[in-house]
């Protein structure tokens, strides 16, 4: 199946031209470029030798490829137009061993001649670089034959995934079947996600899945997202519903967190819930009396002092302890922002307690111990370096190798400790705050109730 994506380009139009028609990718595996040279003058009078599977895959349409940057310009001075939008890049990649080079290839001039051939210079290359190949196209973004700019790669994304479905099917090849049914979080969230990173789009998909598992109707639904901490807009008459994380003021469509969060299938799944779910859901909820009042973890983190006390308070919060698991959506909103950097907060935390330290000075003078001794281990390793160049026998030459990676990897623990100090020293005075102003509003919870 075949995948297709386009974007402006701006700056250096030169970057993207030579990018696509890189020989490196471009050239056909089982021939070297030695072989090309060696053939190209003799092959050059045939008819057909652009078609020959010994050239590198490489066309241009409305210009030549050997000079289609100069005559991008060319096209830009004459209408006075060289600012802006330089070019429109775009790509379109097959499943790996579904296509060989020549129809990959000749897929891509079509789909180039089909959407811009009549008014724009095109270059089009196919990169068999990796298992999928793909095609690469760079498009002017002033047209030769009136001027205008190219405008509305939106729109042309539509029409290309559409002429790249139709021609895959005319080939015999697979296309993406329903191509709209997919989440549609933007590309940085997704890879967050992925990562494992509790983003607000995944806490506020996981808070919707808890609402409505404990919900008998929409009211229900409703209520227990506000007790979560968000504002929610779930008018009938509104084409998207939405939610407001607390803490946050931009909301997040529901639509955008996947099929099972469109306004119809949430409907849907709260309807189906019966009426003993929600005393169900209270009574597995309820805390289970304590006989004998022992010391908790959190008693004993209280007691902790200085900056290992406060990032261990901190990873309490976010629920990051062993042993300890905390809904993220229970985290408070102060801190949800914060949840997303648990892990180096962790390594934080045990660096502080491994090396009893509690106050910034003793960081500051940790810290600079390191960077002593990283410039020491830089030292002797540029010198081990500058030996194993010189004529000394093998078996000395792979000690010091071996010495040199040995080095390496102590350098990068250091680095590693480095960067985490010094993440501490401009961190911990705003994490203070947010701790200070949370325990501020449970205090004033408390004394309100």
């Amino acid at each position: 199946m075949a995948v297709t994506k386009i974007w402006p380009v701006r700056g250096d139009l030169g970057r993207p031209i030579n990018y696509v028609v890189d020989h490196e990718k471009t050239e056909n595996p089982r021939y070297c470029r030695n072989d090309l040279q060696a053939l190209t003058d003799v092959i050059d009078y045939a008819a057909d030798s652009e078609k020959t599977d010994r050239r590198f895959f490489v066309s241009a349409i409305n210009c030549n490829v050997t000079c289609a940057r100069d005559q991008f310009m060319m096209v830009k001075k004459k209408y006075d137009k060289e600012g802006g939008i330089v070019a429109f890049h775009a790509y379109q990649s097959f499943a790996a061993g579904e296509v060989t080079p020549k129809q990959c290839h000749d897929i891509g001039v079509a789909i180039a001649k089909e959407l811009w051939g009549d008014r724009f210079q095109v270059v089009v290359t196919t990169h068999l670089n990796t298992d999928c190949f793909h095609n690469h196209f760079v498009l002017n973004s002033v047209s030769y034959k009136d001027g205008k700019r190219y405008r509305g790669s939106l729109t042309t994304y539509k029409e290309m995934r559409e002429v790249s479905d139709r021609l895959c099917r005319e080939h015999g090849l697979s296309v993406v079947e329903h191509p709209n049914e997919k989440e549609t979080e933007p590309l940085y969230v997704a890879q967050q996600r992925k990562d494992g990173a509790p983003t607000r789009y995944n806490l506020a998909r996981a808070a919707i899945d808890e609402a409505i598992r404990t919900s008998c109707d929409m009211y229900d639904f409703e209520y227990n997202l506000k007790q979560m901490g968000y504002i929610t807009q779930f008018d009938e008459k509104r084409k998207y519903w939405t939610v407001i994380p607390k803490g946050y003021s931009k909301p997040i469509r529901l639509a955008k967190l996947g099929n099972d969060y469109t306004n119809e299938r949430i409907y849907e799944r709260v309807m189906a819930n019966d009426a003993p779910v929600r005393f169900i859901a209270f009574y597995s909820s309820r805390e289970k009396p304590r006989q004998y009042k022992l010391e908790s973890r959190k008693d004993k983190i209280k007691r902790a002092k200085g900056l290992r006390g406060l990032y261990l308070k901190l990873c309490y919060e976010l629920g990051y302890l062993p042993k300890y698991k905390q809904n993220p959506n229970r985290v408070h909103y102060l801190l949800k922002d914060e949840l997303m950097y648990c892990e180096k907060y962790s390594q934080q935390a045990r660096l502080l307690g491994k090396n009893d330290i509690s106050s910034q000075e003793q960081l500051i003078v940790y810290r600079q111990e390191k960077e002593v001794l990283t410039e020491q281990l830089t030292a002797d390793r540029d010198q081990l370096r500058k030996e194993i160049r010189r004529n000394i026998p093998e078996e000395m030459r792979n000690q010091k190798k071996e010495q040199i990676t040995a080095i390496t990897e102590r350098l990068r623990d250091l680095r590693k400790e480095i960067k985490l100090c010094i993440d501490i020293e401009e961190r911990s005075p705003v994490i203070e705050e947010k701790l200070r102003r949370i325990e501020e509003e449970r205090n004033r919870e408390r004394s309100e109730r």
